[in-house]
């Protein structure tokens, strides 16, 4: 049924403005948004499609602005306003004080809760304070199912536009599967060296699956002292990377 064939009381505009907000669909919410429809199909129509095209909100909610802009019926100028709308509510729900991201633990609570319903791999930065405070987070690049590129020094430009002392890296596969490629392993080893050259250490490398993650920091035992063969602590190369 379009729009104009609903009784203007069962209009989502108009049971919203009505104190009726709570009973809306997650269609009509989304039609909200963005106002009207495109030729042939409603606003909720489209919004209807969206849903089920991506797996439902979760899937949505995933997208960045040049995704939804690909979306049939949304378009630039919508992509973004829809996207701000969306980012204003992630923003509200964080609240609060800075999240302190002081373990592997801590950064991998925080970060799998913002990749549900990612479908293609995608690198971020967090930038952190002395006191492990997070000071931004940034996608840094958006690639293709099955894989994304960024350079040591994208990724460092963006850190130092914060005046971050510390760096954590991540970014998800999207097979599910968090172990880390060996080409995940070689970025990692450029980014550490990167860090170590301009004094902004990268403390992890976080590589995010399906409701799990793995931590390079954790596996490779980068808090522990580097070790001559016979188990001594290296000399000069004892300091501990710890956030």
């Amino acid at each position: 049924m379009r729009m104009a064939e609903l009784a203007r009381d069962q209009r989502p505009r108009e049971r919203l403005l009505a104190g009726r907000g709570e009973e809306l669909g997650d269609a009509e919410l989304l039609a909200l948004l963005w106002g009207s429809g495109r030729r042939g199909r409603s606003a909720t129509e489209v919004a209807h499609d969206l849903l089920g095209a991506h797996g439902g909100l979760a899937g949505l909610l995933g997208l960045g602005p040049g995704e939804w802009a690909a979306c049939a019926g949304i378009g630039p100028a919508r992509a973004c306003q829809v996207w701000a709308a969306l980012e204003l509510g992630r923003r509200l729900a964080r609240g609060g004080p800075r999240p302190r991201l002081g373990s592997p633990q801590a950064v991998g609570a925080h970060l799998l809760s913002r990749c549900l319903g990612w479908t293609e791999e995608r690198f971020g930065l967090l930038a952190l304070n002395a006191r492990n405070e997070l000071l931004a987070e940034r996608l840094l690049s958006h690639g293709t199912a099955t894989a994304t590129l960024v350079t040591p020094r994208e990724f460092f430009r963006e850190a130092l536009k914060f005046a971050a002392v510390r760096a954590v890296a991540f970014h998800n596969h999207p097979s599910g599967d968090p172990a880390p490629s060996g080409e995940d392993a070689e970025l990692t080893r450029n980014l550490r060296k990167a860090g170590q050259a301009l004094g902004l250490p990268l403390v992890d490398h976080v590589i995010l699956g399906c409701g799990t993650f793995h931590s390079c920091r954790a596996a490779e035992g980068w808090d522990e002292p580097s070790r001559t063969r016979e188990g001594r602590p290296c000399p000069g190369r004892s300091r501990r990377c710890t956030l």
